[in-house]
């Protein structure tokens, strides 16, 4: 894996969540529902709305600023009120970013 991003393997989960927090993964799911995007305050607000724990509006843009970076979703900036929004959209449906993950894992062992 790419750690450049702090992105771990916890091999004692399976699927998604080996790759992703629990409010990683709800802001995946709700991302995938809304393809034309939404920006980080959207996936924010919604993550907290059906997480039974507050998270914070940083650990959702550090996580979606880092997903985008790391190719897994994809953004446009605009300029409004207060500055730049991003908006982010999948790139990938959850089949598309399985095999996604499983292609940079297996480019991580190649170094073994």
């Amino acid at each position: 894996m790419n750690n450049k991003h702090n992105t771990k393997l916890d091999l004692s989960k399976s699927g998604l969540d080996m790759f992703f927090k629990p409010y990683q993964k709800k802001a995946l799911e709700i991302i995938w529902n809304y393809p034309e995007g939404l920006n980080t305050r959207q996936v924010w607000k919604m993550t907290n709305d059906q997480m039974t724990l507050s998270i914070s509006r940083a650990s959702i843009i550090n996580f979606l600023a880092a997903s985008a970076e790391q190719g897994i979703l994809d953004y446009r900036e605009e300029t409004g009120k207060g500055g730049y929004r991003r908006y982010y959209w999948h790139k990938y449906d959850r089949a598309g970013l399985s095999k996604y993950l499983k292609e940079m894992v297996k480019e991580a062992l190649k170094t073994l």
